[in-house]
């Protein structure tokens, strides 16, 4: 088992990979294609803490091995590998929660990511995909399952106003789920690419950097402002729009697919009371993310991709660090390792 190691900042070597023990509860997947987000290109850059691992943050591939026929899942079965774990050894794992679940292992973070040519995966980590998901829609299976959390955890019902700020593609990803239950999302970006992106998504709000946000939501809501607002961190918006937007005593989910750093002021969100939640993975929503896909409820076309060969890897995570420095985001990139 190969694959792009991380050994050093800006710096990946093609290594052999620590492979787990096979058990008769895990199969050995090959690889075929692997999405790199803003989370591997700041590990990639140092920017933040990193192991010495393979990155790659989601992955789909075609079981090679496998021990047992589970569910249907034998040797040729193509599948999505829910790239978030439960520890195992906290007090909640060790009690069956794993929901709750203290220390979260995810790929590319805590252990060898989707940039490699194998990997062997707990069973209960695979979902087989039916011939209407493509690759492509497979890849973003982990953003449904995160945006699906976002939405229960605020508790959205149908008809309510839903403030996001950001507009990459799980801010838009998170929109079209809510327009799905019914609700009203109402989508902030200061990238006008993003916004031109969001109109053709078929989101009907969206506000772009000559808006005036604060008189827009106002407006949209009747003066109420929104009691349920979502902020991306690896948007370019100052969290304190978040708590500005907010009505008195709302509910603030703070997530996105990137796990980087931010700078918060609580101070607003302090006076007017915000219920604020801080919502990280979409663990234990694989199934509800593909059938979502299956049903058509969310469009992916639009979304803004870039694409790598596996050869190519390190050269391009090279290119997109430029990117960032640069322009402070980047394209996500399906890179195809077959």
């Amino acid at each position: 088992m190969k694959g792009w190691k991380l050994i050093d900042a800006m710096t990946l070597k093609e290594s052999e990979l620590t492979e787990p023990e096979e058990t008769n509860t895990s199969s050995k997947v090959r690889i075929t294609k692997a999405l790199v987000t803003l989370s591997d290109v700041l590990r990639f850059r140092g920017d933040i803490d990193a192991e010495k691992i393979a990155l790659g943050s989601s992955g789909i591939g075609i079981v090679s091995e496998t021990q047992a026929n589970l569910f249907g899942l034998e040797k040729g079965k193509h599948v999505y590998i829910e790239p978030v774990r439960e520890c195992g050894e906290c007090y909640n794992c060790k009690n069956g929660d794993y929901e709750k679940c203290q220390n979260f292992l995810v790929a590319g973070e805590d252990y060898d990511g989707f940039l490699c040519d194998f990997m062997t995966v707990p069973n209960d980590k695979l979902f087989v995909l039916p011939a209407s998901v493509s690759d492509f829609e497979a890849l973003f299976i982990d953003h449904i399952a995160l945006a699906i959390s976002v939405i229960d955890k605020l508790n959205v019902q149908k008809g309510d106003y839903v403030t996001i700020l950001g507009a990459n593609n799980f801010g838009n990803i998170l929109a079209q789920l809510l327009i799905y239950y019914q609700a009203v999302p109402i989508v902030l970006t200061q990238d006008e690419e993003q916004y031109k992106i969001a109109r053709d998504s078929g989101i009907y709000y969206v506000l772009g950097q000559n808006d005036n946000w604060q008189k827009e939501v106002a407006s949209i809501t009747s003066g109420r402002m929104t009691d349920k607002v979502v902020f991306i961190y690896d948007s370019d918006i100052p969290i304190v729009k978040a708590f500005s937007l907010a009505a008195f005593n709302a509910a603030v989910a703070i997530t996105g697919v990137t796990s980087g750093s931010i700078s918060i002021s609580f101070t607003q969100a302090i006076k007017k009371q915000l219920d604020i939640h801080c919502i990280n993975n979409g663990f234990g929503n694989a199934a509800a993310g593909i059938n979502l896909i299956a049903n058509k409820a969310i469009n992916l076309s639009h979304l803004k991709l870039d694409s790598a060969s596996y050869e190519s890897v390190p050269e391009k995570l090279k290119n997109l660090s430029e990117e960032y420095k640069k322009e402070g985001r980047i394209y996500e990139t399906v890179v195809d390792l077959i």
